[in-house]
């Protein structure tokens, strides 16, 4: 899926009207035409519709809503939260169509709150028109007391583009957001609505294309959106005569003392999404108790620190890999010991397979030294970690969450995963995925261990980092979806490992499992 922030949604936007000859008025007109489908649409069908227009052209759309809503037969009225000099030529000109066509338009400004819940209720269906994608807050009044009224009244709202008070981007909400029953995009997808919280907030997402040809997408910066079918087809294929050694070897480096669990899930979750065998490889002080908790992996230790870190000689016994190594994970609860700077940067100046830095690895490196690698790199940095590989804070990496993860990706000529809520992949040409799966119940530690081993065993079974780096990410958040269904807030990090191969299931087509006989027995 193709979607769009708010800056390449002007300019497709700019392109119809200048280069294919698609009038502004035009353009409203088809959105309103599409508006008042989504209100028809419902079942039963509304005998009243209220209208809230803004001043911008969502504004417009909702005003051309209402036109058709009443001629339909249904009874509509506008409520106008923006001064009439205010609105656009081609909003004007639509809100001077409403009286003919039997549209009451009354104005917000002095109406008491209390009068805004009443008309808001009064109505079967609202349209949000007050907000256009590119707004940011805060709001002026009267509009937070419209939103708010909106929410209170309990009708089905559909929103014109986003639901107001959001933006296009993938920005924090910085106020009070209307909660859409169901949400029509203009033209495209919006980035803002693809990942929580705006998919909760949006409701049931209708893309309107609104004639624009094809040809006015080339060249756009556009944002991937990952969906089953594509990730399906990222996943490395298994074959009949394959063993273990087909799916290759993870070499895991990770865990300390009182870490000994992110090295745990990290291993375990290289396994369960396929990869034929994994070594860990972390501080003897920790080996034996790895050991007795990994039965399906190989453990062995590495020269530590009283502490139970490593020490700086484990660089030394590291190297050269063993030739059945196919990729690496480095850093899960590896601490901040003496020796993990000198075994990371061994790694990325000699290793010739991909390699997954994350947590702790992440920690000891800056971008200049990733961006040295001889090898392919995939880093998995949560906020404050990115916050401190870009020398900002992590408020500001999560107000600009798609410029700080191209910024990691082409300062460290990398794979970046800025995880979070919508977890956002980058690679250094520009391109960036966004991922819808996942939920709040993964805010636990030791999801982003799991995340990290995924990505590790599937670069093993032959994914390039790209696309095990996107394949991962949608899985790990559909197994931790897969979790939450049973488990809810309760969920730990455990619990989704478990739940990776209920994942892969269900990426496959209707009918699949019944023709496969590796489900016969599950």
């Amino acid at each position: 899926m193709r979607l769009v922030t708010v800056s390449t949604m002007r300019e497709l936007d700019r392109r119809a009207i200048t280069a294919y000859g698609m009038p502004e008025r035009t353009l409203m007109e088809l959105a309103g035409a599409s508006l008042a489908r989504a209100v028809l649409d419902r079942v039963p069908r509304p005998r009243s519709v209220l209208v809230l227009a803004g001043g911008g052209n969502n504004g417009g759309d909702g005003l051309a809503c209402a036109r058709h809503v009443a001629t339909a037969g249904v009874s509509a009225s506008v409520l106008l939260a923006a001064p009439r000099p205010r609105l656009g030529e081609s909003a004007k000109a639509n809100l001077e169509l409403l009286t003919p066509a039997g549209v009451m338009v009354r104005e917000a400004e002095g109406v008491l709150p209390s009068d805004l819940v009443v008309m808001v209720k009064a109505a079967d269906v609202v349209v949000d028109g007050l907000l256009g994608t590119g707004f940011r807050g805060p709001l002026r009044p009267p509009l937070a007391a419209l939103i708010e009224a909106i929410n209170a009244s309990g009708r089905p709202v559909v929103s014109a583009d986003v639901p107001s008070g959001l933006s296009g981007d993938i920005e924090p909400i910085a106020g009070p957001v209307v909660r859409a029953e169901r949400t029509v995009c203009m033209g495209a997808m919006k980035a803002g609505l693809f990942a929580a919280p705006g998919r909760e907030l949006a409701g049931e997402v209708w893309v309107e294309r609104l004639g624009v040809p094809e040809a006015a997408w080339n060249g756009l910066d556009v944002i991937l959106g990952l969906e089953a079918d594509l990730v399906r087809d990222l996943i490395p294929p298994r074959r009949a005569d394959g063993h273990k050694g087909t799916y290759g070897t993870v070499l895991c480096l990770a865990g300390s003392t009182g870490i000994v669990g992110a090295a745990a899930l990290a291993a375990e979750a290289a396994l369960r999404v396929g990869s034929g065998l994994c070594r860990l490889l972390c501080p003897e002080a920790v080996r034996p108790i790895l050991a007795s908790k990994l039965t399906e992996v190989t453990v062995a230790g590495l020269p530590s620190t009283v502490e139970g870190g490593l020490a700086p000689e484990a660089a030394q016994n590291l190297l050269p890999l063993p030739s059945t190594v196919r990729s690496i994970v480095s850093g899960p609860g590896l601490g901040r010991g003496p020796g993990v700077r000198p075994v990371e940067t061994a790694l990325l100046g000699q290793s010739a397979v991909p390699m997954v830095i994350d947590a702790d690895g992440l920690n000891a490196l800056d971008l200049e030294a990733i961006g040295r690698a001889s090898c392919l790199v995939v880093i998995t940095p949560h906020p404050g970690e990115a916050a401190r590989l870009l020398g900002v804070s992590s408020l500001e990496v999560q107000r600009d969450r798609l410029g700080s993860v191209r910024a990691l990706a082409t300062r460290g000529h990398c794979i970046a995963v800025l995880k979070g809520a919508g977890t956002l992949i980058a690679d250094p040409e520009g391109a960036v995925a966004l991922n819808p799966t996942g939920n709040d119940a993964m805010a636990t530690g030791g999801t982003g261990d799991v995340l990290a081993g995924m990505v590790g065993g599937l670069l093993a079974q032959g994914a390039s980092p790209w696309a095990a780096a996107l394949s991962a990410v949608y899985l790990h958040g559909l197994a931790g979806d897969i979790a939450a269904a049973d488990l809810g807030r309760s969920m730990l990090a455990g619990d989704l490992s478990r739940t990776i191969g209920q994942a892969f299931r269900a990426l496959d087509p209707p009918g699949e499992q019944e023709r496969n006989p590796a489900y016969k027995s599950s």
